[in-house]
C-alpha cells in the first residue's frame, strides 16, 4: 500500500511541476548561459594573450567578489583594481578571472599584485598570481 501512495504523491508533484514548466523560457535561459560562457571564454583567451604580450605594471586590489562560476573546480572572481602603470596616473579597472585555489589567499582587498596590461586597451588586464 505504501508504494502506491508514494507513486500517487509523485504523480501529484509531477502535475504541479508541469503547470509551471515553460520550455521556451528554459531554452532562453540556456541560450543566455551559453552567451555568457562564450563571452567568458573570449575574455580568458584575451587574458592569455595579454600574459605574453602585455606591459608590466602593478595594481592594488580594492575589492573581490565571487561570481559563483567555477572552471575546473577553480573559482571565478570579479576583482576591482587600481592600476598603477609606470609613468602614467593610476586608474580603476575591474577584471573577472579564474583564480586557482592556492592563490585565493592573495586575492584580498589591499593586496598589491603584478599585472600585465594590454598596451592598446588599458582595461584589458591579466593578474600574475604566481608572481604575487
Amino acid at each position: 500500500m505504501g508504494m502506491f501512495r508514494s507513486m500517487r504523491q509523485m504523480q501529484k508533484q509531477a502535475n504541479e511541476i508541469q503547470k509551471t514548466w515553460d520550455p521556451g523560457q528554459q531554452m532562453a535561459d540556456g541560450m543566455e548561459q551559453m552567451r555568457n560562457a562564450q563571452a567568458f571564454m573570449a575574455q580568458q583567451t584575451q587574458a592569455a594573450n595579454i600574459a605574453s604580450t602585455g606591459v608590466d605594471a602593478t595594481a592594488m586590489i580594492s575589492g573581490v567578489t565571487q561570481t559563483g562560476a567555477m572552471v575546473n573546480f577553480q573559482p571565478t572572481l570579479q576583482i576591482d583594481l587600481t592600476v598603477m602603470p609606470d609613468g602614467l596616473p593610476p586608474y580603476p579597472a575591474t577584471v573577472t578571472q579564474v583564480v586557482e585555489q592556492v592563490f585565493l589567499g592573495k586575492a584580498v582587498a589591499g593586496a598589491s599584485v603584478p599585472i600585465k596590461v594590454d598596451p592598446e586597451n588599458p582595461g584589458s588586464i591579466w593578474i600574475n598570481w604566481a608572481a604575487a
